[in-house]
């Protein structure tokens, strides 16, 4: 279910547009936070029964993170890690994977990490020098190859695999001992992470090429077995699963400067803090409204009825993946409603607040991004209005990067398509929505 909040506003905050209800509450002024300009005339007052806004809301620290990081060490991905030396750089895989392990090594952010080869057997324990040494090409043989859906099957088997985060690195290329198997792939993935739906856990998936060299096993097996690749560019791929708000928070934190391509499912972040702030935060070019509005009630009270009424919203989206931080995105994606009335989110409002505004002004602190919201029309007394980001589908690269015929090695994989439409198939349609905050409106008529 989408989450949502009762809005307390924080404390003594002055919510304006230019012709602003200038209505202060608690025992601080905070117009000098607005910038150097004089303040400006109100032009209508607080109903009766005003109250003090509520305290700012409280910056909680998210719960340490518990990883467990899974490698695919098999013949058909040791192309990946050739042993290299100062005259052989490395693969963009053991540049990017050797720098995953390793924040997951260091980070702050993770209480507890674990790190396993996936063989031909059960996930083997192994000591993060160990695959270290793996993605540095120290390794001599490689094992025979798990099927991918045996070893999804196997990696969510672990001990309290649904209460962590599992990170799982290979090519995941699909190439089944029966045939048959083939036309069954996205139901054989679906039942390889039956957890995901029983346990209502997220899987992000990230895709990559880098340079191989070597044998490599392509998932159709002719004209030829196998090819012996010399630098030329395959992918591969990083899924990460695990409890919603733990695996946005390991895509935020931990796997820094991820590829692009990345999709995302079941993902839904805690409750994130939402509140209404001075409107001189947002950019100054932006055309203002001519409508009042103040705090009361742990809600705004406004009258759009003569003119819309715009104010800014604080939100705290650290907990989000970080291409889902981006302005772009958000500006793309969220959606403002407002059941008997008229809302919207107004054009390039969205934007990251600098460290100088949340250092500066600690009534800014609980919030990475602001957005200017309008209000055109409320017809009723009372009404909700809401801003929701809802879960995007699968995007447009994974079909890009599928083929039904990988013997000629290129930057795409057998059936990825038909792989993630089994973990589409996992969750409800539609997704659930990423988050859902909710502020009360008055219609001050």
């Amino acid at each position: 279910m989408p989450i949502s909040v009762s809005v307390g506003l924080p404390a003594p905050r002055l919510f304006r547009c230019f012709r602003l209800a200038g209505v202060l509450f608690g025992t601080i002024s905070l117009l000098t936070a607005c910038g150097s300009g004089p303040a400006e005339t109100t032009t209508s007052k607080p109903t009766k029964g005003a109250t003090a806004a509520a305290a700012a809301p409280e910056m909680t620290e998210a719960a340490p993170l518990r990883v467990s990081v899974f490698l695919e060490y098999s013949g058909g991905m040791k192309g990946f890690v050739p042993r290299g030396g100062a005259d052989k750089p490395p693969t963009e895989f053991q540049q990017r994977i050797g720098a995953l392990i390793t924040e997951t090594q260091v980070n702050g952010a993770v209480a507890e990490r674990k790190f396993y080869l996936c063989e031909n057997a059960a996930p083997r324990p192994v000591k993060f020098d160990q695959m270290r040494d793996v993605v540095q090409g120290e390794v001599n043989q490689a094992a025979l190859g798990t099927e991918l859906p045996q070893m999804l099957e196997g990696i969510l088997a672990m001990p309290q695999a649904t209460q962590r985060v599992s990170v799982v690195i290979s090519d995941f290329i699909y190439g089944p001992a029966r045939k048959s198997d083939f036309s069954q792939l996205p139901n054989l993935i679906r039942t390889s992470i039956a957890p995901v739906s029983q346990q209502q856990l997220a899987v992000a998936v990230f895709g990559e090429t880098s340079h191989f060299y070597g044998s490599y096993f392509p998932a159709v097996k002719t004209p030829m077995q196998k090819r012996t690749l010399n630098g030329e560019k395959v992918p591969y791929y990083v899924w990460v699963i695990g409890p919603p708000a733990q695996v946005a928070r390991f895509a935020a934190e931990v796997f820094k400067n991820a590829p692009a391509q990345q999709a995302f499912f079941g993902l839904k972040a805690t409750t994130p803090a939402f509140a209404p702030l001075l409107t001189k935060l947002t950019d100054p070019k932006l055309k203002s409204s001519g409508g009042t509005v103040y705090a009361e009630n742990n809600g705004l009270t406004l009258n759009p009825s003569d003119d819309p009424v715009d104010f800014s919203v604080g939100l705290d989206l650290k907990g989000l993946p970080a291409a889902w931080q981006n302005s772009a995105f958000l500006a793309q994606h969220l959606q403002v409603r407002l059941p008997n009335g008229q809302a919207s989110l107004l054009p390039n409002s969205v934007r990251p607040l600098t460290d100088d505004e949340q250092s500066g002004q600690p009534v800014l602190a609980p919030y990475t991004h602001v957005l200017r919201l309008r209000v055109s029309k409320l017809a009723a007394p009372t009404g909700t209005l809401s801003v929701s980001l809802p879960a995007p589908e699968t995007p447009d690269w994974v079909a890009a990067w599928s083929t039904t015929n990988d013997n000629q090695p290129a930057p795409r994989t057998f059936g990825l398509d038909q792989v993630l439409t089994g973990v589409r198939q996992s969750y409800p349609t539609p997704l659930p929505a990423v988050f859902t905050v909710q502020l009360p409106l008055k219609n001050d008529k």
